[in-house]
């Protein structure tokens, strides 16, 4: 899209509100934690079991089991950091933010398997990354996905986001605030996680069973 797009700007977002606190509805509780270069074989079995309109939702198009691999393979660690979301042992969703170097910008990305949808997981993911972000000094967060994901939108609103909607896409933004010293904290909790479950050697499941 060009600088010349139609933009229509969504009445029901207020630009200047751009942090609120977020509650997480869920049923049980979801256990969030960083993945790391190790975890690959989770991300690729978590994207090959989204259902065929989930996958076309995150990858604005339809793609095949061998490109889910391919892309799995190919994430760049250096300027990519992944959180998943593990339910009774099992890698439910994920999130994605891409922060090339010290870019004011960065990217998200939000899965979650359909049949743990609708329970607070996005929102969950959604608030912890933006930890991330404001820890690296990001201005803006900003997610897109086609105008059919309405899920996706909906999580973003809660978060303040201010969407854009253009011809069949839709793009939201969100300005975190500056890191804490609590940001900061929260952050390193995931890391020390991380790093324990990479030296031992623990999977996923044997930790949270």
């Amino acid at each position: 899209m060009t600088s010349s797009d139609a933009r229509v700007r969504d009445p029901g977002n207020n630009a200047t509100s751009r942090q609120s606190a977020v509650s997480i509805d869920v049923p049980f509780l979801p256990v969030l934690q960083k993945l790391g270069s190790l975890d690959r074989s989770h991300i690729e079995a978590h994207l090959l079991r989204l259902e065929a309109a989930d996958r076309q939702m995150r990858f604005c198009g339809m793609v095949s089991d061998q490109s889910i691999c391919t892309y799995s393979e190919q994430i760049d660690w250096s300027e990519t950091n992944v959180l998943w979301c593990f339910v009774d042992g099992e890698l439910r969703g994920m999130a994605e933010l891409k922060v090339a170097g010290f870019a004011a910008t960065a990217e998200l990305a939000i899965t979650v398997e359909q049949s743990f949808q609708n329970k607070g997981i996005g929102t969950a993911l959604l608030r912890r990354m933006l930890t991330i972000a404001r820890n690296r000094f990001v201005a803006r967060v900003y997610i897109i996905c086609v105008l059919e994901n309405r899920r996706m939108q909906q999580v973003a609103r809660k978060l303040q986001a201010d969407l854009v909607f253009r011809e069949g896409e839709v793009e939201g933004s969100i300005w975190p605030s500056v890191p804490t010293y609590l940001s900061l904290i929260e952050e390193a909790s995931m890391d020390g996680q991380a790093l324990w479950r990479a030296i031992f050697g623990i999977s996923p499941k044997a930790e949270h069973r």
